[in-house]
């Protein structure tokens, strides 16, 4: 699997190919977020700061009932406790809904982390695609459905397009 990550300097923006699943177009103030132990083979992650906006691309191989929201649950909480640790969170919500023509499991909820005292929301989309199930996560520090941060960030998402 091949990453790359294109910088668009007139138009301030960058945009990140992963061979397989497709492209998403974010803003400069975005930069890849360094984690302990993370190899970016399958889990891409970004971060911008001021409030803390988020958001990683995650794929592996689809396989029969991933797309349930025990699976897509258990998986997120995988994930946060591999790469963020002391992170918990909770599901809200949880719909199906389309994306780029495609079937999209969307978990909402909020999400803590006590240790370093910050604490905000997060939304999952999950699909099937080429094969792959991927996760578009983002999340935040502003506590509102409606913020200025989670707008950013579901416009950040609205940019992805499937190979």
């Amino acid at each position: 699997m091949m990453i790359s990550i294109d910088l668009d300097l007139i138009n301030k923006r960058k945009v990140t190919h992963i061979d397989f699943i497709g492209t998403v177009t974010f803003p400069s103030g975005y930069f890849a977020h360094l984690l302990r132990g993370l190899d970016y083979t399958t889990f891409i992650p970004f971060i911008r700061l001021k409030p803390q906006r988020l958001f990683f691309v995650y794929w592996q191989p689809y396989t029969e009932n991933s797309l349930t929201l025990d699976y897509l649950s258990d998986l997120r909480t995988r994930l946060i406790h591999k790469y963020y640790t002391g992170d918990l969170m909770s599901v809200k919500d949880y719909k199906i809904l389309e994306f780029n023509s495609k079937e999209a499991h969307f978990l909402y909820g909020f999400w803590e982390n006590s240790k370093i005292r910050m604490k905000g929301i997060y939304e999952l989309m999950a699909l099937k695609h080429n094969e792959f199930l991927v996760l578009f996560d983002i999340s935040t520090t502003d506590r509102g459905s409606n913020s200025e941060s989670l707008q950013e960030l579901m416009n950040i998402r609205s940019t992805f397009k499937l190979s």
